[in-house]
């Protein structure tokens, strides 16, 4: 097996350098924190016939496609409680019945260019929302440049889903400067500290006795990971499973407490099925309520006896914040690593550029919307 210290070996499968743009994390928070403050919320848009005017929403449309959406998720379990209007996470082409011109729409893609997201900016245009947007260039940039709508550039030149910190960084600004959440000051600044702390106990260079995050995905490796999570951990799994799906090119499935209880757990009571090629891995905290506790304890208990890799994450810092983005750190070091112990470089992915490519020759919806909106 591939030795994970060998730092010649993982550059070369490593053809991206995801673990370097890993590192930079909390550089990535604070840049985006910085540039996101800047953004300007206009009171008034125009575009064709239509004046879209910007003012306190009803309602929150977020969005957007994988790495993009999954900030959305994170946000919402992060912010529930504070919230005093609804927010809703939109992957796919069409908005929901209700949106109108009191809706703020947020639109994020990386790219800038996913045509699920440009379809969505398209229909919020049309229907006189309130539209913000957050990529690191293409359309969007282009559609916010030249009709006026507010939009969050971020740093480009690195593979999407590792731009996770500058995209949920801006996120949450944008939600603060239009204040619909209180400061987020404190818990950036103890994010921002623990990243850079982790990103040494995690990188290349520390090695494998004295880095979870090498022996983990040894430890997993040729097995099916099913993560679990709750509350603020519940988008974390479900991101472990796309991180593995996308840096390791392997199955891995994602579940929920308490809602895996109600279905999921059902899996323990066929004694005719070996489920040792699962690894479980349960996301959560020491801090968490009595319940879940005991519940995360019991579905342990009942894991432990069908399978020999069974194991907990828990996160690190005092804030919300900061215990989603370091044990989300954590996960997709992991992810990586082992894509690499499977010898694959961890950030191509030929069959989502193959469909990319088939829709644009065959429908270009990209290049219908542009001319529409242009």
């Amino acid at each position: 097996m591939i030795n994970l210290d060998d730092r010649e070996l993982l550059a070369k499968i490593d053809n991206s350098d995801q673990l370097g743009s890993m590192s930079k994390w909390g550089e990535f928070v604070k840049e985006a924190r910085e540039n996101s403050k800047k953004l300007h919320i206009p009171s008034k848009v125009s575009w064709k016939n239509l004046t879209l005017e910007y003012k306190l929403p009803k309602n929150v449309i977020i969005c957007g496609m994988g790495g993009s959406a999954i900030a959305g998720d994170y946000f919402v379990s992060l912010f529930e409680n504070e919230l005093n209007i609804p927010v809703i996470i939109n992957r796919g082409y069409d908005l929901p019945k209700f949106v109108d011109s009191e809706s703020l729409v947020i639109c994020i893609s990386y790219s800038g260019n996913t045509e699920e997201t440009l379809s969505r900016y398209h229909e919020a245009l049309k229907r006189k929302s309130m539209i913000v947007s957050i990529s690191s260039a293409g359309l969007l940039e282009k559609f916010a440049t030249k009709i006026g709508t507010p939009h969050a550039k971020i740093r480009s030149g690195i593979p999407p889903r590792t731009a996770f910190p500058l995209i949920y960084t801006a996120l949450i600004t944008i939600f603060e400067s239009m204040d619909l959440i209180g400061s987020v000051e404190q818990q950036l600044e103890e994010t921002v500290r623990i990243l850079e702390k982790l990103a040494i106990e995690y990188s290349q260079e520390s090695p494998i006795k004295e880095n979870i995050a090498k022996e983990i995905s040894y430890g997993i490796f040729n097995s099916i990971p099913l993560f679990i999570g709750y509350s603020i951990y519940a988008p974390i799994a479900y991101r472990a499973k796309t991180q593995l799906n996308e840096n390791s090119k392997v199955i891995a499935i994602a579940e929920t407490l308490p809602e895996q209880n109600h279905n999921g757990i059902v899996i323990f009571d066929n004694p005719n099925v070996s489920l040792n090629d699962i690894a479980f891995i349960f996301i959560h905290d020491k801090d968490e309520p009595k319940n879940i506790a005991t519940r995360f304890e019991e579905v342990n208990k009942l894991a432990s006896k069908k399978s020999e890799k069974v194991l907990d994450i828990f996160p690190q810092g005092k804030s919300k914040l900061a215990k989603q983005l370091s044990t989300t750190f954590l996960i997709d070091f992991i992810s990586i690593y082992l894509g690499i112990l499977h010898e694959i470089d961890p950030s191509i992915t030929p069959s989502i550029d193959k469909i990319k490519q088939s829709l644009k020759i065959k429908h270009n919806l990209q290049e219908d919307i542009e001319k529409e909106v242009l």
